[in-house]
């Protein structure tokens, strides 16, 4: 067997064991983070479950295939990833990645989600795949040691700010590959109203509170909101049943709806959430647009909005194909991505070694 299937083995056996049932540390970590009042039960079960499937070895295979991952390409380089927190275990791929191409890990853990991920971490740790004690949620921890390369998930405002803090901390210089990933909503095209077709629009757009890059913030579809709306919100509301919303929107949401309705602006209210038939830059949470429209609509919305722009979904013929520039992805993946995905269109192992492993 070769280095690089050993590798991959070993990663894939130190997964398994931490998502065997039996696994008390992170059972303790999933308590303490639903105490904490951070994210529900119900969004950890899903990622958990998510991971469960996505994570399998012969996964984890592809996407070194995929990626043209090389064994140790990126052996005694710091790889510090810094961690975004709005959903659960998010930024698990960037580790992952860390660790595939042999390089050092080194993590940014965030305030919002500190208990979950560093049990993977420690489980890392216990196979040699990661040194002890390279994560924490300060990163002045790690003052003045220099990286070789940088992943980052976040807002474009705080990209700035967290390449400041690690210039001032001598963590970088002006020739550090940096990978600041700003995408934080993604775009959905829908051609009818079967019940697996409502059931993967609710899952994209409400799981996690629409928090994710990948939470579907625009939908185009073949009909006006008004003859989808009872229907549509039964579907929410029978997915609110299984998995409340923990998060909640100010009065700010409220008085749009009424700003809205004042101006006779097609829309369904749903207390924790507003659905609205009209058009803007999605920068607002707890906020779905609907456009009645079809594909040339939705190579037009693509092209209008690719800032910020993370996925592109639909249900047909059209997955797989390119749109923009983007490959349209699966509805039904939207919250439950394979593990070689894409954020913002590049793929991290490739990036990695092109940018770190030869120069």
């Amino acid at each position: 067997m070769s280095d690089l299937r050993i590798h991959i083995e070993t990663v894939s056996k130190a997964i398994d064991e931490w998502l065997q049932p039996d696994n008390t540390d992170l059972k303790r970590a999933i308590d303490r983070t639903v105490e904490e009042g951070l994210f529900s039960f119900q969004d950890i079960k899903h990622q958990i479950l998510v991971l469960k499937s996505t994570l399998q070895k012969k996964n984890l295979e592809i996407w070194a295939e995929r990626s043209g991952l090389e064994f140790n390409s990126l052996k005694h380089s710091n790889i510090l990833c810094l961690h975004a927190g709005n959903l659960p275990l998010v930024g698990l791929q960037d580790l992952l990645a860390a660790i595939l191409v042999g390089g050092d890990y080194i993590g940014k853990i965030s305030n919002n989600d500190p208990f979950l991920l560093p049990t993977l971490i420690k489980k890392f740790v216990e196979f040699n795949l990661v040194n002890e004690d390279q994560w924490s949620t300060d990163l002045s921890t790690f003052s003045g040691n220099p990286m070789n390369a940088v992943l980052f998930a976040g807002s474009q405002s705080s990209a700035k700010e967290v390449k400041s803090s690690l210039r001032s901390l001598n963590m970088i210089d002006s020739q550090t590959p940096t990978l600041m990933r700003t995408a934080h909503f993604s775009i959905a095209l829908i051609e009818d109203n079967d019940t697996q077709t409502m059931e993967d629009l609710t899952e994209a757009v409400f799981r996690y509170g629409g928090t994710g890059c990948r939470s579907v913030a625009i939908v185009v579809a073949p009909y006006h909101l008004d003859s989808e709306k009872c229907g549509f919100t039964d579907y929410v509301e029978s997915f609110w049943l299984k998995n409340p919303q923990h998060q909640k929107p100010d009065e700010s949401l409220f008085y749009r709806y009424a700003y809205n309705k004042a101006l006779e602006i097609p829309q369904a209210w749903l207390n924790d959430f507003l659905i609205e038939e009209k058009l803007s830059h999605p920068t607002e949470k707890f906020l779905l647009y609907w456009v009645k429209g079809d594909f040339d609509t939705l190579s037009n919305l693509v092209s209008k909005y690719a800032d910020g722009l993370q996925s592109v979904y639909s249900t047909s013929s059209y997955i797989g194909e390119k749109v923009e520039g983007y490959h349209i992805e699966p509805l039904s993946q939207a919250q439950a991505p394979p593990v070689w995905w894409k954020p913002d269109q590049i793929d991290t192992i490739n990036w990695l070694q092109k940018k770190v492993a030869h120069h």
